[in-house]
């Protein structure tokens, strides 16, 4: 194995040097080695020493309370990689930057939170990845669809995917359906309640569909231009 061409007191050194202005390619020339040499391994700890040592102990204290290193580097708003070269000393992985939930996941997340679901409007890509983040969130497949919802909401649940996919039928059988997906019964009533509430939404939404079809179908019944035909004409010397 080929040792490491700066060692411990080069990248500190390296470090203030960067510190005190000098330029990353002057130093890589300066110690023969590649400037990428000098980011991985002494620009991380040139930025570590700008971080206050009470912020350096917190992420230490996270980190051991069983935050991973990407996680507790979002916490307090740090670079990853200036997190994992001052917490070398601590067990962790390289690798744990997945953890990290990103913009649109945390926008997704306060939809979950307030709703209680995600019918529509999402990329499930990104709901998976809050899944495999909070295992507490739940997902169902129903009629090619597939959605999200928290324990303890699936009426709501229930209620919102008829209320926000008019395209799906809505009938006592598919209200049973649903609900027995979720896990949870609906009384009579309240199937009662839930049709009467879409039933002419679902109505009126099937009804513009149809009158689209016919208007279509209308368009392409018209009577079409007479076939036209074409004469072979021969070759030069077939006459």
């Amino acid at each position: 194995m080929v040792a490491n061409k700066l060692t411990k007191e080069n990248c500190e050194r390296i470090a203030k040097l960067i510190e005190e202005g000098h330029q990353i390619k002057d130093l890589a020339k300066k110690y023969g080695v590649d400037r990428s040499t000098i980011y991985n391994r002494c620009k991380y700890l040139y930025k570590s020493r700008k971080i206050p040592i009470e912020t350096k102990n917190k992420v230490i204290k996270a980190i051991q309370n069983g935050y991973t290193k990407a996680e507790a580097a979002q916490l307090y708003g740090l670079n990853i990689g200036t997190v994992i070269n001052f917490t070398k000393g601590i067990n962790g992985y390289r690798s744990q930057g997945n953890h990290i939930v990103r913009k649109n996941g945390i926008t997704l997340l306060n939809r979950l939170m307030n709703d209680g679901y995600l019918i529509t409007d999402f990329v499930v890509s990104t709901a998976r990845n809050l899944q495999m983040k909070f295992p507490t969130i739940r997902s169902a497949r129903y009629k090619d669809k597939t959605f999200f919802y928290l324990p303890g909401r699936e009426e709501q649940t229930i209620e919102a995917f008829f209320k926000e996919k008019p395209d799906r039928i809505i009938s006592y059988s598919a209200i049973e359906e649903l609900s027995y997906l979720l896990g949870v019964k609906i009384s009579n009533k309240d199937q009662r309640n839930l049709l009467e509430k879409f039933k002419k939404k679902h109505d009126d939404y099937w009804n513009s569909r149809r009158l689209i079809q016919r208007s279509i179908d209308d368009w392409v019944d018209e009577p079409q231009p007479s076939e036209i035909s074409f004469r072979l004409i021969p070759k030069q010397g077939e006459w």
